[in-house]
């Protein structure tokens, strides 16, 4: 259930919190996923003590195999003159990240498979309409909004994160940011009709449920290949957008004061004893 999958997204979407919050979140990781779960699909007792007993085993392996890769990682971009980062470094760092997550994947995904082969028939139904209730309420609040309104959502979301990692930012670096909210290509219908497709394989994957290897070699690909359903013209967009995010990145990254610098380093060196925390 790509759904589902998102619950993998929790421990590396901690970096949009502070650490401290970070550091709850993980420490009470079981709290967290089963309330996210639970939003989708409501489970029995049974379910709810297998899922606390794969979690228990996924943070062992996280805190052994995972957190020491970001710490390298994080030790690399505290290590780093902001001011010299270039194009290289910035694709390899976010090619980096993705490993991490696909890592994150892989290892929840046999876990996952034997959850979702023990929801009820009425268990999988209210998995679909929780689906299509999010997909409604997510193309309604986009369609409800203009273009602008859209683009002043992409710039508050950029000036808010360089903020966290840059402290206060100069009226150039806004200009920036101003530039950059405006050349993103508007993908949110494209997510809709991406979404609306992985409904409907899993509609497809719960009709087949009692064909174990279409059930497993489907439900394997929808966790690890999601991309597999992005469109042409998705694809296409994402990766321009990704391109302006750099070209941007880079940008504002040329105009970085030492006062940024250090604020940047603070930022990273509470990431670090955060992980190294966790890690004891």
């Amino acid at each position: 259930m790509t759904k589902l999958s998102r619950i993998l997204v929790i421990l590396l979407a901690c970096i949009t919190l502070s650490a401290c919050t970070a550091k709850l979140v993980y420490r009470n990781l079981d709290w967290v996923v089963l309330e996210f779960v639970e939003s989708y699909v409501s489970l029995n007792g049974d379910q709810e003590e297998l899922l606390e007993m794969q979690l228990e085993d996924f943070a062992s392996w996280h805190k052994r195999t995972e957190l020491p890769k970001y710490q390298q990682q994080l030790q690399s971009l505290y290590n780093k003159d902001l001011s010299t980062v270039d194009n290289d470094f910035l694709v390899g760092q976010q090619q980096e990240f993705r490993s991490h997550i696909k890592s994150l994947a892989a290892r929840i995904t046999p876990d996952l498979y034997l959850l979702s082969r023990s929801l009820s028939d009425e268990q999988r139904a209210e998995f679909i309409k929780n689906l299509d209730e999010q997909q409604k309420e997510y193309m309604e609040e986009y369609s409800e909004m203009s273009e602008s309104d859209i683009r002043e959502r992409y710039l508050e979301r950029i000036d808010k994160n360089l903020r966290r990692w840059l402290g206060d930012i100069s009226s150039e670096q806004r200009q920036i940011a101003r530039e950059w909210a405006q050349n993103i290509e508007i993908t949110y219908q494209d997510w809709g009709m991406y979404r609306l497709n992985t409904r409907d394989r899993i509609k497809t994957l719960f009709a087949r449920k009692d064909d174990p290897f279409f059930y497993q070699s489907e439900f394997t690909e929808l966790m690890n290949q999601p991309e597999r359903d992005y469109s042409d013209e998705l694809l296409g967009k994402l990766e321009r957008n990704r391109a302006t995010a750099n070209q941007s990145i880079l940008a504002i990254l040329s105009t970085v004061s030492d006062r940024q610098k250090m604020h940047f380093k603070s930022e990273i060196q509470d990431w670090l004893e955060l992980v190294k925390d966790l890690q004891e």
